[in-house]
C-alpha cells in the first residue's frame, strides 16, 4: 500500500482542482457591471477560496509527482549497483 502514497497524492490533488474550479464556476461566475459593493466583496471571498484550492491542490499535485520521480530513480539506481 505504501508504494501508492503519490499516486493516492496525485490523484488528491487533480480532484481539489477540479473542485477549486467548478467551486468558481457555480459560486464565483462573472461579476456584473454594477455590483454593489457587497456583492463584489462576496465574489472576492468566493474567488479567494476557489484560488486556495486551485493552488492547494497544485501543490499536492506537484509533490505527488516529485516524490514518484525520485523513487522512481532511485530504484534505477539500486538496480544498476
Amino acid at each position: 500500500m505504501r508504494k501508492y502514497y503519490p499516486v493516492i497524492v496525485v490523484a488528491f490533488g487533480i480532484l481539489l482542482i477540479v473542485v477549486g474550479v467548478c467551486y468558481g464556476v457555480f459560486f464565483v461566475g462573472l461579476p456584473g457591471p454594477d455590483d454593489s459593493p457587497t456583492e463584489a466583496a462576496r465574489v472576492s471571498m468566493h474567488a479567494s477560496i476557489s484560488f486556495g484550492g486551485v493552488c492547494v491542490g497544485a501543490l499536492f499535485f506537484l509533490v505527488g509527482i516529485a516524490v514518484s520521480a525520485v523513487r522512481l530513480f532511485s530504484r534505477k539506481q539500486r538496480q544498476q549497483a
